[in-house]
């Protein structure tokens, strides 16, 4: 019994781990788009001219994004890594927080492509490993959020039917 529960705190702080660095990489993200968002390279430049790549091996991409889509992503995208960083630090709402996270990192993958133009492994460029992984990462903390509520809506389910 004792190797069960050191079994469930270590995977409860590796999670609760995983979901705070996750929230503040988020919330530094969202920081970051806000404080350079008109600067050369910035957010606003970059979703307004950047071609799509989606799935990148060196695939020239389409577009960019029509403004009508582009500048209400723009603006709204750090108010949202904001808003979901926090709510992972504060350990609220995590599994609704978590989708919206995914698909924010699916949409990331869509732009800039799966694989990079120079292969998997490229040197000092943005490549398809940062946003899987935390891709990954969001989906995890979004499913043990959501297997802990179960897990306690159930168990109140079982006293309340005892008594």
């Amino acid at each position: 019994m004792a190797v069960m529960n050191s079994e469930r705190v270590m995977l409860k702080t590796a999670v609760s781990t995983t979901r705070i660095l996750l929230g503040i990489f988020f919330l530094i993200s969202g920081i970051a788009n806000y404080l350079h968002f008109n600067d050369d390279g910035g957010l606003l430049e970059t979703l307004t001219t950047s071609k799509l790549r989606l799935w990148g091996f060196g695939f020239g991409g389409i577009g960019p994004l029509p403004a009508f889509i582009a500048l209400p992503y723009a603006y709204l995208l750090p108010l949202v890594e904001i808003i979901v960083g926090i709510l992972f630090i504060i350990n609220r709402w995590v599994r609704w927080a978590g989708i919206i996270m995914m698909l924010m990192l699916f949409s990331f993958i869509i732009a800039f492509g799966l694989v990079g133009p120079n292969g998997l492994f490229p040197n000092n460029e943005s490549s398809w490993d940062k946003n899987v992984f935390l891709l990954t990462d969001a989906w995890i903390c979004a499913a043990y959020d959501d297997y802990v509520s179960k897990r306690q809506k159930n168990l109140r389910a079982v006293e309340s039917s005892e008594f």
